[in-house]
């Protein structure tokens, strides 16, 4: 991975800000500018028959549910380095509708070469209200061998 946001820089730059802190309008969502976005073209899964498949980016968040699209919106993708050298990943999203949403989430980790450096992850619930945020988080334990991540979320019902 080349790219790391720092979570730990957060504390200062909520300090910087919080005589700005001000009360949120309702949650309004623009799905189709989101599902328009095609990533950065970074690393990808791709078929070994040319073709046979839609690549899918690494180094990202993949919804295997095409209702769940019409519904979510991932607002925020993060990825850094523990103290122990593993990829931690945080994926925070966007519930758009009035219902609340139980999604599944879950995490695969690569080497260079898109090798898997350890089981995938288990699928766990997450709650997000309606008009609100949810989040999930998962550590690597493949060390300094994990180069890629790819977060999968799915309708939880």
């Amino acid at each position: 991975m080349k790219k790391y946001l720092l979570l730990g820089l957060l504390p200062l730059a909520f300090a910087a800000t919080i005589s700005d802190a001000r009360e949120n309008r309702l949650v309004k969502c623009k799905i189709s500018a989101a599902r328009a976005d095609q990533g950065q073209g970074g690393p990808a899964l791709v078929a070994n028959v040319p073709r046979s498949m839609t690549p899918i980016s690494l180094n990202a968040v993949q919804m295997t549910d095409k209702t769940l699209r019409k519904k979510m919106v991932v607002e925020a993708l993060f990825a850094m380095r523990t103290e122990n050298n593993n990829i931690e990943v945080v994926t925070r999203f966007v519930n758009c509708t009035n219902n609340d949403l139980v999604v599944q989430a879950r995490a695969s980790f690569m080497d260079k070469n898109q090798m898997p450096t350890e089981k995938t992850s288990v699928w766990r619930n997450v709650h997000v209200p309606a008009r609100a945020t949810g989040v999930f988080q998962e550590r690597s334990i493949g060390g300094t061998d994990v180069e890629a991540f790819l977060v999968e979320i799915r309708n939880g019902n």
